[in-house]
């Protein structure tokens, strides 16, 4: 029963990776500046400064986080995306996100804007941009403001966690991914309370993982991926390193910072 298990999760996960390498390749793809309203949004919010023609980006401590805009026709998705700062160079880092997750509209569907709520003076035009926004703030967990609770990083992760259809079935790459960004968060901060917490937070999340599957994924065991991801705790000054560089890139550099608040 396992084995058909595990062949059902494989196959999924193959459709999803699909699906995420597609996703990656638009997001480097670009978009026309005249087809995406991003002045609308920057004023929206105020902490985000214009990254790429779809994308809209601030700092927020060992990671960049923002809005992704996806061209629909004639219309547009905001998407809640994020990418680490602590790779060996800015261009891995942007080469592939933490997360990448759609905001749901009022029906809780898909959330996507009309470009004609942006070219319209019609009131009703104008509202569903509103409507857009709230959505957008609601679901974005008070992360795209300038003081930033660790908190709140944390629930969204769990959120996530349990919500997100590509982190729940795919493989454990984006479980992976979480975890590490949990750690990067309390390296950063310099806490050791609160990387005690991470620490074993992390390890009661690791043990509810197949063993067995995860050997078959990635060719080596799971307690060597663990061991690996706490050898990041004496690493730490080497990390904020690539980190410091990595944001004193032109394109990171001219964006907003939030300040994290444990």
């Amino acid at each position: 029963m396992q084995r058909i298990k595990n062949k059902i999760y494989e196959w999924i996960s193959s459709m999803l990776n699909h699906n995420m390498e597609e996703r990656r390749s638009k997001l480097t793809s670009g978009t026309p500046k005249k087809s995406l309203p991003l002045t609308d949004w920057k004023k929206a919010f105020p902490m985000l400064s214009r990254y790429s023609s779809n994308m809209l980006l601030m700092k927020q401590g060992p990671i960049v986080i923002g809005l992704y805009f996806q061209k629909v026709y004639d219309d547009y998705r905001p998407i809640f995306i994020s990418y680490p700062l602590w790779k060996d160079s800015l261009k891995d880092c942007m080469q592939f996100y933490i997360f990448h997750h759609e905001f749901r509209n009022n029906k809780n569907l898909q959330l996507n804007v009309p470009i004609l709520n942006h070219q319209s003076k019609l009131l009703k035009y104008q509202s569903n941009f509103t409507e857009a926004v709230k959505c957008v703030q609601s679901q974005s967990s008070n992360l795209l403001q300038e003081n930033v609770y660790v908190k709140d990083i944390f629930n969204y992760l769990d959120y996530l966690r349990e919500h997100d259809l590509l982190i729940k079935l795919q493989r454990f790459d984006g479980k992976r991914e979480l975890l590490v960004y949990s750690m990067m968060i309390a390296l950063y901060t310099n806490n050791e309370d609160l990387l005690q917490w991470v620490c074993n937070k992390t390890k009661k999340q690791i043990q509810t993982w197949d063993k067995e599957y995860f050997k078959q994924c990635y060719g080596y065991d799971l307690e060597t991926w663990e061991a690996e991801l706490y050898q990041l705790i004496d690493q730490r000054e080497e990390i904020m390193e690539r980190i410091r560089i990595n944001s004193m890139d032109k394109k990171i550099a001219k964006l907003k910072e939030s300040h994290l608040i444990i």
